[in-house]
């Protein structure tokens, strides 16, 4: 028996913190049809499950067209059964309320429920209490849980799972979501916990291979488990180091060489580190239209400092040398005269700037 565990899809997020709207709607098209991409993978592969740990939609961002495109899509593959536990984003949506929903749909409340799927049992509850938790321990049984084991970045109380507390209690596979990477953790000598990540990544802090996770039933006993890649764009961020850097060409030769080996089709920031020369000038928006010439979408933070050495200025009669004169007899400390003596230098040379 074949399964897939998902989470994290996010459906219809926003994204225009860093995307233009043409593609951030791009974006929003691109990870909804990732999520039919997989459910039709699963239908080919005889896949007799998926299993989506929460975070299916984006709180009240889900517009009604993209949720009927979810139910119907639910609908016309009945040889698979969907299992969808809410996660904290979209905890409370409309498809519990819904009169008519897809009998392929199954849904969990506060308390656990627990749904027979032939030789495995998949259990799960919004509000889990692991002290409540009984579970057959002759069946396989999977765990349906969205969280994570402290609490913050987006975790409430009531989303902080504690590993140990389910120690012991006969589960073969833990599925959750929450976090948006790919990772494992051993709870006991049967059960493996499993974050599946997102199926795409949305911003710069969901670097990295996307996709779902395959479970299938061991002959053995218990489930055997691989991450698959399975989106369409991967987000990158990569250093260049901008040391000693000749000129303009050679700036952009070593940022071009700096992502050389990524494909055209993902999204790429490139922080800018070194030292560089206080005549030098480092151009932003000239080096995001050479690199966007080449990928889909790029995004350069200068995180490089300017190499001045404030005792040069001592005596020369010049704007720079008056500005670093009355910057270095300022009360600031070292490090802010470092820096704003850097943002000075930019800003006289005619660079934009953001502080």
């Amino acid at each position: 028996m074949k399964l897939i565990h998902c989470a994290d899809l996010h459906l219809d997020s926003p994204m225009e913190s860093n995307l233009s709207a043409q593609q951030a709607r791009e974006r929003k098209g691109e990870i909804l049809a990732t999520f039919a991409k997989t459910v039709r993978l699963a239908a080919a592969s005889e896949v007799c499950a998926i299993l989506i740990a929460g975070d299916l939609f984006d709180s009240d961002h889900i517009t009604a067209r993209t949720e009927k495109y979810v139910l119907d899509l639910i609908a016309s593959h009945p040889t698979l059964s969907f299992f969808y536990l809410a996660g904290n984003h979209d905890r409370g949506n409309r498809l519990r309320e819904l009169e008519e929903k897809p009998e392929n749909l199954y849904l969990f409340g506060d308390g656990w429920t627990s749904y027979e799927l032939g030789e495995v049992t998949v259990t799960g509850s919004e509000k889990p209490d692991p002290d409540t938790l009984r579970l057959d321990e002759k069946k396989t049984n999977i765990l349906l849980l969205h969280g994570q084991e402290r609490a913050g970045r987006g975790a409430e109380k009531a989303d902080v799972i504690r590993f140990a507390k389910y120690k012991g209690k006969h589960i073969d596979y833990m599925a959750l979501g929450h976090l948006h990477e790919y990772r494992t953790a051993t709870i006991d000598a049967r059960c493996t916990a499993c974050y599946a990540g997102c199926l795409e990544g949305r911003g710069f802090d969901e670097c990295g291979k996307k996709g779902y996770v395959l479970l299938e039933t061991d002959p053995r006993g218990g489930l055997t488990h691989q991450f698959v890649p399975v989106a369409k764009r991967t987000l990158h961020t990569v250093t260049c180091d901008v040391t000693g850097f000749t000129s303009q060409l050679d700036l952009e030769n070593r940022l071009l060489a700096s992502v050389r080996e990524i494909p055209e089709s993902d999204l790429v920031k490139v922080i800018l580190a070194g030292e560089c020369p206080a005549q030098t000038l480092v151009d932003i928006p000239h080096l995001t239209q050479v690199l966007s010439e080449g990928l889909y979408f790029v995004k350069i933070i200068d995180e490089s400092k300017l190499l001045i050495h404030p005792e040069e200025y001592a005596h020369d009669i010049s704007l720079k040398g008056e500005f670093v004169r009355r910057v270095m007899a300022s009360d600031l400390k070292d490090a802010e005269k470092e820096r704003v003596i850097a943002c000075g230098f930019r800003a006289l040379t005619g660079e934009e700037i953001g502080f």
